[in-house]
């Protein structure tokens, strides 16, 4: 036995001892008693603070939203609130009228029938929810997983009278909370069946637009609602989801589809009974609509600006619905510019200016800001009226000689940097690569010339031989087409680009507001602005909606300087003198559209009117400031074929009126801006010639060349026109050839009101025979 002389050597000892043991024992794990119910006591207070934190969250954002929600509005709930439109200054120009396609009667006055049909598709539960209905919301919120997003509403009909008449169409979570509050407010504050009455008379249903039940009776069955038969009141019902696709008139067959549901719904609900349905379902559409007629709109103010803003924000932007532009209490602010808008309207509208014309004669104008796009007005026809058809931007018209600075000299000058006294040659030697001539107006050539006197005289021949020259030097077509798409003409229009475009026939066709838009690219240093009438919108809930619009460079400055510099001889020398405006440092260009043989053919028109007449006629014109569009024609009908008061195509005297009407609309607004800078990429030649820097193109036309003997004794002197600059088309071109300088055309035109045959309502043909006058 060890002895031990004092207490530390016994401790040290036995830790000794008990180190060697624990070498040899086998080790043991440690219970971890109770660990996993800690961490599973963690996780659980962690779920529950975050679900008590969402909950807190949410509750204060609803709160948020229900404190911003709009007042119920009284006369809003029984009156839908007119849109408001505001001009450039934001200054309240006119509102959106809804016309006459609107009623108002008491619920009494609204058969069971239709009340049961609206019920039975819309609301069910109507008499037993408080305005909110937790059945259909569980039923949406199930069909979010398994349709999808936003598939399936849940709104009862209360929270669509709160929705139609206070707030926004958007499926927003904000808009839907607030909708869901103040549906329980309207059903604290009103019965049921006041709610139902405030429904039927503000639901939409149809173009025109329509609204309420009493206002569609008449529209689509021609009378009073309390008279309407089961087929008719399920009819109403079913248009609510779409209008325009179950229209009865326009789609019988979808409506008869939608309407025999809502007559199933109503038995399914016990409104009607089986045989009452089959009874309805055997009425034939035509008989259940044959009473039925347009209602006339009112003519509103600004009818045809009014037209693109819906146009613009229902149709391409699609931003709000027709409904919501109509009558969703929206302040629409624009682009708009009163005073233009106003002249415009007078010009077209003033029969005195247009003597000898036809009953079907039409004009159509653009005015936009050069800079910005801006519409500044908009002419959509001759006494237009709202709805019509708007020639300002819905129309597809040949563009005749217009098309040349976009098809012709603008790649010219873009691409292969020619100057502005480039050498072409007006001669019968260039012809369609397919061997056919090609003509000018007057049948003759004038030999060589620079490019600036071939597009300020606005030649034929040159300017296909400038066509050929780029497609010849760039392998094709492909660059044209570039160089006209940045100018906003779409595939659509340049589909079958060729030849024939290099004077603005074949498919070329535009309306005013396209064209307008290219050519302010020309004014605007070559940036090109998508045209648009909208800067923004403000809902009734405060909710704001910034519009913009396309912009980019379409061309190199040089090309837009000497494109500019070329058409502002146009206007002092050229085919545009009588739309030339003092002081207004104008560039600009004419064009008009022969008639073609087969349309000639199709409407029996005469020898003269072939080779003197036009389809269409064209003045485009700009300055810094403004740039405005003009197209006027015949909207055409074969039915009104030998009724001596309707027209077919424009007489020489008639080709004139496009000039003038770009200058009695703009010589209030176009004078002192100030002129086109020179950028540094073009020199200037001698005699005035411009050239793009550093390029190193020689063909340049040399003086001493003469033109064509045969031809040079019928060319006009430059300085010289024998048009008159007076704004008053009954004598802006009484003895001039169409869009001439040339005097020596016959003084005795023959007016077109002595050829009146007429044409097709739609655009006629597309050209591709005949060659454009200027």
């Amino acid at each position: 036995m060890v002895e031990y002389h004092t207490r530390m050597e016994r401790r040290r000892a036995a830790e000794t001892e008990k180190q060697k043991g624990n070498q040899h024992a086998p080790i043991k794990k440690k219970k971890k008693s109770g660990g996993k119910k800690h961490w599973m006591k963690r996780i659980l207070i962690i779920l529950l603070l975050t679900f008590l934190f969402m909950i807190l969250a949410g509750t204060i954002f609803v709160l948020a939203v229900i404190r911003d929600a709009p007042k119920l509005n009284e006369n809003a709930l029984h009156n839908e609130v007119s849109s408001v439109i505001y001009d450039q200054n934001e200054k309240k120009a006119t509102t959106v009228d809804s016309g006459q396609h609107r009623q108002y009667v008491s619920i009494d006055s609204i058969p069971l029938t239709v009340q049961d049909a609206y019920l039975s598709t819309e609301d069910v539960r109507f008499y037993k929810h408080i305005g909110i209905d937790p059945i259909r919301i569980m039923g949406a919120g199930v069909a979010q997983f398994t349709k999808g997003y936003k598939s399936e509403g849940a709104s009862t009909i209360t929270q669509q009278v709160v929705r139609n008449a206070m707030l926004t169409q958007n499926k927003t979570f904000t808009r839907k909370i607030q909708e869901m509050y103040l549906a329980i407010q309207l059903e604290k504050k009103y019965t049921k069946k006041q709610i139902l009455e405030m429904y039927l008379n503000q639901i939409y249903l149809g173009g025109g637009p329509t609204y309420g039940v009493a206002a569609a009776s008449e529209r689509y069955f021609g009378k009073n609602v309390k008279d309407v038969t089961l087929d008719q009141a399920a009819m109403l019902a079913a248009m609510t989801r779409n209008p325009g696709y179950y229209d009865p008139i326009k789609h019988p067959k979808q409506a008869k589809e939608r309407r025999d549901l809502v007559l199933d719904l109503m038995v399914k609900n016990k409104a009607i009974s089986a045989a009452e349905a089959a009874k309805a379902k055997a009425v034939p559409m035509k008989q259940m609509t044959k009473g039925h007629h347009s209602v006339p709109v009112s003519n509103r103010k600004y009818g045809a600006f009014l037209d693109y803003v819906r146009y613009e924000l229902v149709k391409v932007k699609k931003v709000i619905t027709e409904q919501e532009f109509d009558s969703g209490g929206l302040k629409i602010y624009t682009t708009l510019d009163p005073e233009i808008q106003q002249q415009t309207q007078d010009v077209l509208n003033n029969e005195k200016l247009y003597p000898n014309v036809q009953k079907n004669f039409q004009a159509a104008v653009s005015v936009l800001d050069t800079q910005t796009g801006a519409i500044r007005a908009l002419g959509g026809g001759r006494n237009y009226k709202y709805l019509n058809t708007n020639w300002s931007y819905d129309a597809q018209r040949n563009v005749g000689s217009t098309a040349k600075p976009i098809i012709d000299y603008g790649p010219a000058i873009e691409y292969l940097k020619w100057p502005t006294d480039y050498e072409v040659n007006d001669s019968k030697e260039i012809k369609y690569s397919w061997g056919k001539e090609i003509n000018d107006w007057d049948g003759k050539t004038l030999g060589k010339m620079t490019i600036r006197k071939a597009l300020y005289l606005s030649r034929n021949i040159p300017a296909l031989q400038t066509f050929q020259k780029i497609e010849d030097q760039l392998g094709g077509t492909k660059s044209i087409r570039t160089f006209a798409e940045k100018l906003g003409f779409t595939d659509k229009v340049l589909k079958n680009l060729g030849e024939s475009y290099s004077i603005g026939g074949g498919g070329f066709a535009s309306n005013p507001l396209q064209m307008a838009g290219a050519y302010a690219a020309y004014g605007n240093n070559g940036i090109y602005n998508q045209p648009y009438s909208v800067i923004k919108i403000v809902r009734p809930d405060g909710e704001v909606i910034q519009l913009d619009h396309a912009r980019h460079v379409a061309m190199h400055d040089y090309t837009a300087y000497m494109i500019t510099d070329m058409l502002k001889d146009v206007m002092t020398r050229g085919t545009g003198v009588s739309a030339n405006i003092a002081g207004a440092n104008l560039a600009g260009k004419t064009g008009t559209q022969n008639v073609p043989t087969d349309y000639a053919d199709q409407f029996n028109i005469n020898a003269y009117g072939r080779s003197k007449g036009s389809l269409d006629a064209w003045f485009v014109g700009y300055n810094t400031r403004l740039t405005a569009a003009v197209w006027t024609g015949y909207d055409a009908n074969k039915k009104k074929i030998g009724d001596k008061s309707y027209g077919s195509y424009l007489g020489p005297n008639e080709q004139s009126y496009a000039k003038a009407i770009f200058k009695d609309i703009m010589s209030g607004f176009m004078p002192g801006a100030s002129d086109f800078r020179r950028p540094n990429s073009v020199t200037v030649l001698s005699g005035g010639e411009l050239a793009v820097k550093n390029s190193n193109v020689s063909n340049h036309f040399k003086q001493e060349q003469k033109s064509d003997s045969s031809s040079s004794s019928s060319a006009p002197p430059e300085s010289s026109n024998s048009e008159s600059s007076s704004s008053n088309p009954a004598s802006s071109s009484s003895s001039a050839p169409p869009e001439s300088t040339s005097s020596s055309s016959s003084s005795s035109t023959l007016p077109a009101s002595s050829n009146p045959v007429s044409s097709s309502t739609s655009a006629p043909p597309a050209n591709t025979g005949e060659e454009p006058n200027p």
